[in-house]
């Protein structure tokens, strides 16, 4: 963690269920760290809410299963108009569809209900200085490919591996990955596994997270 935060982080959230909202509002204020400029019940609320602000947040917690506007749909209408904004995912799942989406839509960090209050902290403060905030949920899907960027070692992809990965990035299952490639299901599952090697991953997710950091396919 940076030294060179001294000032209180400003801070918005959005969670249907009142009373973990309710509690992370406390548990966040009682840490003299972070400013709630905004809370709601639904995307859609808190949406209007920002809109309000003189200055918007700099982190945005956003539950992924929300009515009226979910936090897919909340993430990508914040994303277009606050460029700087940063979100953390808050999911009491780990779905390997729920993280890719979200990480696709933009979000910053991908964080389970369930972790320890700390975690949910120490990635606010994190995020306000960097592009990511490695969780154990998703560090767990990245590996060797972390390794070897350190090193600098150079990661070669073939034009079909990197297309392969743009659609990873995407809801399509391999089946339809291969019919949109005009491929085999075999010969995608290939490139999958020929991926899970070059960059020591061995789940999608950490394929998409890959991709993503390196600029590999566009938010």
């Amino acid at each position: 963690m940076s030294d060179t935060i001294t000032q209180t982080i400003r801070v918005a959230l959005a969670d249907d269920h009142t009373m973990f909202r309710k509690g992370m509002v406390e548990l966040l204020r009682s840490a003299g760290k972070f400013d709630i400029v905004a809370e709601a019940g639904n995307g859609q609320e808190l949406v209007d809410k920002i809109a309000q602000l003189e200055e918007p947040p700099q982190v945005c917690l956003l539950d992924v299963n929300m009515p009226v506007m979910d936090g897919y749909k909340t993430l990508a209408l914040l994303r277009m108009k606050y460029r700087d904004m940063k979100f953390l995912t808050l999911s009491m799942y780990d779905h390997e569809f729920a993280i890719i989406k979200m990480l696709r839509q933009g979000a910053n960090g991908y964080l389970l209900k369930e972790d320890d209050p700390e975690v949910l902290k120490s990635a606010i403060e994190y995020v306000v200085e960097h592009d990511f905030y490695h969780s154990e949920l998703t560090s767990q899907h990245l590996n060797k490919a972390e390794e070897e960027a350190s090193t600098h070692k150079q990661i070669i992809l073939t034009p079909n591996e990197k297309t392969f990965l743009e659609l990873c990035c995407t809801e399509m299952i391999y089946k339809e990955i291969a019919n949109h490639m005009g491929l085999s299901v075999r010969t995608v599952e290939g490139y999958r596994d020929d991926l899970f090697d070059k960059l020591g991953v061995n789940t999608r997710t950490g394929l998409v997270i890959y991709a993503l950091k390196h600029g590999l396919v566009n938010l």
